[in-house]
């Protein structure tokens, strides 16, 4: 009977496959050479936190380009966002191509700047897309949708990645992004496109892009500002995960494909994200994220227990469930906490947080790796997710 139920879910706009396929196929080309981004960033650091200042580089470029994108998604069809991204996105393989060919960082830093702003043009754009043609009930499992298509992509392509290390370098399979970039664009033109819900004429001056953000912000009531919170808190652990634990896996003498396999592991539960999606859309979304935050807490005192590279695949995983849960569960309210008029303005308000956490949570973990070590952050992070979880069942209740 679930699974029935779990099928009708699956009546999605054209547009919507259309557009969870060009990103699938758009993540092959990362799968090839992403885990062992991480590695590769490392190798022209001197230290944890100037490799978490490398990684935020795209975060900064987000940041930055955000206010824009949003209000222009607000006045043109997503899908021109969408294309515009995914038509940029070969300058990100290519750079990372020249920085590892020439040993020179300015092109690690070239590419995270173009990879910031083309993820930006692309996230606001899809999720804008998905806003304006699906049914906000089904909202939460059609992003699970997005996601478990991406993720399997993304794995088969890491999976082929651990057998191409052997044979090349890291910076020959990131320079796999370009091509698959520019298929994906090809596959995203089938895409018809979406109609406006807002007043497209507004003129909007450059200082006014800004001020019409922090004016979103302003309109936030406290569910808003829960998600937020929940957003960055999202954010420490998608950069433990992805960035700081391959790191340590291969400082404590782990080789090239047992790296690209933590990353793999923590990427495994997006392939439920589906399922995941369509238990949030019919249960309640406060509770889910309560006990998500529990368990996360509870995992991440296990890795300060148990260093050993087992317990890194296990913990990562587990992580990974969250942070999958997370993701749906806060599209979801997002969505449904305020008018289908500012989709995209609202969109881009919420990414701005999720910028800054990407942001400022490598630069954070990497300057009290150094100073703390890992432990003690630990600590720290378990009691934040506990508060957090009071939090939220304060909500639901």
């Amino acid at each position: 009977m679930w699974h029935q139920r779990l099928l009708k879910q699956r009546d999605l706009p054209y547009g919507a496959h259309i557009f969870a396929w060009a990103r699938a196929i758009r993540w092959i080309g990362w799968g090839f050479g992403e885990a062992l981004l991480p590695v590769f960033i490392i190798l022209f650091s001197k230290s944890f936190a100037e490799a978490g200042l490398f990684s935020v580089s795209a975060d900064i470029a987000g940041l930055v380009s955000l206010p824009f994108i949003g209000l222009w998604a607000d006045k043109v069809p997503a899908r021109r966002l969408i294309l515009l991204s995914l038509i940029l996105y070969p300058i990100v393989g290519v750079s990372y191509f020249l920085a590892g060919a020439f040993s020179m960082a300015v092109y690690i830093v070239i590419a995270r700047i173009a990879n910031g702003i083309t993820w930006e043009l692309e996230n606001v754009g899809i999720a804008t897309y998905y806003r304006r043609k699906i049914d906000s009930s089904r909202i939460a499992v059609s992003f699970g949708y997005l996601e478990t298509w991406s993720s399997a992509a993304w794995i088969m392509a890491a999976l082929a990645g651990m057998v191409l290390v052997r044979f090349m370098p890291i910076y020959y399979l990131l320079l796999l992004i370009t091509p698959f970039a520019l298929i994906a664009y090809f596959v995203a033109l089938k895409a018809p496109e979406d109609s406006l819900k807002a007043d497209s004429k507004e003129n909007i001056s450059f200082f006014q892009t800004y001020r019409k953000a922090i004016s979103e912000w302003r309109t936030w009531n406290s569910g808003f500002w829960m998600v937020s919170l929940l957003i960055l808190f999202s954010s420490i652990l998608s950069a433990l995960m992805y960035f700081f634990i391959p790191i340590d896996a291969y400082l404590t003498g782990a080789n090239l494909p047992m790296v690209i396999l933590v990353t793999v592991f923590g990427a495994v539960p997006a392939l439920f994200s589906y399922q995941l999606g369509y238990l949030a859309d019919v249960r309640n979304k406060y509770h889910l994220i309560a006990l998500g935050l529990c368990g996360a807490g509870a995992v991440i005192i296990g890795l300060a227990i148990f260093p050993q590279y087992l317990f890194k695949l296990v913990a990562v995983f587990l992580l990974g469930i969250v942070l999958e849960l997370f993701y749906v569960a806060q599209n979801a309210l997002i969505t449904t906490l305020g008018p289908s008029e500012t989709f995209g303005r609202r969109g881009s308000a919420f990414e701005s947080v999720v910028t800054l956490g990407d942001l400022s949570a490598p630069l954070i973990l990497g300057i009290g790796l150094d100073v703390l070590g890992f432990s003690s952050i630990a600590v720290v992070i378990a009691c934040s997710a506990l508060v957090l979880a009071v939090g939220y069942q304060w909500i639901r209740n």
